[in-house]
């Protein structure tokens, strides 16, 4: 299945283009952001990084190459941590948030629920490195809006990740659709660094490091020659520092039920990973959609040959890659799926029956009729809906 390596598209949309230079600034920035995406539905998670990398926002497992040749490796690191007792918990997700934070590598995705710890970390290096190793580097914050919570304790939360690490669930394996699951979990109040950092988890499930979607999320550019006066307000101002006291555990009721209410208690199967994989080209398609309708009010656009066009033409030819790497993905399913049922393989089909499958690529089908229709609708451009459509057998 094709995926989405490049981001053409502007995260920065309705808010001007300005570099942060003290903590006021970049809370004054953060409010704008989610002014923007006016989403009382959504839960708001930040991330913060030292330098500005080619491919941000990936967990360290990719970025060290670690899984070459080793497909293993992570059921493998968790059984020696068990071991030699640098765990004591008997799920693998436990032993995943354990590596995460004893600096190995992990395919978790640290975020935090509070904008000024991001912040930090995106003005200062690991604390193995001198504060102002990398003062001669811009940082960047990103803001992540979630509107879907996994519990790390829940059962079908385990389940997705046992299935990631151990190899052993035949519909789920090797289906690049699912690469694009990506699931924000919750934080575990069982870890005083979490606890420190009011820090949650953005699991990406796949070998290959599929980028997070574009209407996820937004960035925050600081710049190199602002981290000493950041670092020193966040200090004096908010007692975030390198040597912060851990905060005790108190007055949870109040934030446990407004996440109850978000989250997702689904089991684990394999209709429902197919539904979760359609929900986020929903989501996609939205984010698009908005965003052409605004490249369509705010100015006029003129091609190569000096014609006006609604949208340019490079931006219509993203959203459609984007949509035909969800084709790609169902159909790559559809087809092993068909190869399991003629085979007899339980583990291969998932349990899942020929209904459900056709339900799921009707839904596919007609988000994509839709989107196609709002485009033309609106006068925003036209896509080769039919050719992005599945025809099943």
């Amino acid at each position: 299945m094709a995926t989405v390596k490049s981001n053409i598209l502007p995260k920065e949309k309705n808010i001007k283009d300005e570099w942060i230079r003290d903590v006021s600034q970049f809370i004054k920035r953060v409010n704008e952001y989610i002014q923007v995406k006016n989403s009382a539905d959504s839960t708001v998670v930040y991330r913060g990084e030292p330098e500005v990398y080619p491919a941000p926002c990936r967990p360290n497992i990719f970025r060290k190459g670690v899984m070459d040749g080793n497909r293993f490796f992570e059921k493998n690191l968790f059984d020696t941590m068990r071991q030699n007792k640098l765990t004591g918990e008997s799920r693998y997700l436990d032993n995943a948030i354990d590596a995460q934070h004893g600096e190995f590598p992990s395919r978790l995705l640290d975020v935090s629920y509070n904008c000024l710890t991001a912040l930090y970390f995106a003005v200062t290096p690991y604390y193995h490195n001198r504060e102002d190793a990398l003062d001669d580097k811009d940082g960047m914050v990103f803001l992540f809006f979630v509107d879907e919570i996994f519990s790390p304790s829940a059962q079908n939360t385990n389940d997705n990740y046992d299935a990631i690490i151990k190899r052993d669930c035949g519909w789920y394996q090797d289906q690049q659709l699912f690469e694009k699951n990506h699931k924000f979990i919750d934080h575990t109040k069982l870890n005083n660094r979490i606890i420190a950092q009011q820090g949650a988890f953005i699991l990406f499930p796949g070998d290959e490091p599929e980028s997070l979607p574009e209407y996820m999320g937004y960035g925050i550019r600081i710049p190199g020659g602002a981290k000493p006066l950041i670092r020193r307000e966040l200090k004096q101002l908010f007692g975030i520092h390198t040597g912060s006291i851990y905060p005790e555990i108190i007055n949870l009721v109040g934030e446990l039920s407004s996440k109850s209410k978000k989250l997702n208690t689904e089991e684990f199967s394999c209709k429902n990973e197919l539904l979760y994989a359609w929900r986020q080209m929903e989501k996609e398609l939205d984010y698009y959609l908005d965003y052409a309708m605004g490249l369509k009010k705010n100015k006029t656009n003129t091609n190569r040959r000096g014609n006006e066009e609604a949208v340019p033409v490079q931006v219509l030819m993203h959203i459609e890659h984007v949509i035909d790497s969800y084709r790609k993905g169902f159909l790559e399913f559809s087809r092993d799926w068909q190869e399991g049922q003629r085979h007899g393989q339980e583990s291969q089909t998932g349990g899942l029956r020929r209904e459900d499958l056709r339900e799921v690529i009707e839904k596919y089908n007609q988000s994509v009729r839709e989107f196609s229709q709002n485009m033309e609708q609106y006068g925003i451009g036209e896509i080769s809906g039919e050719l992005l459509l599945i025809h099943l057998d």
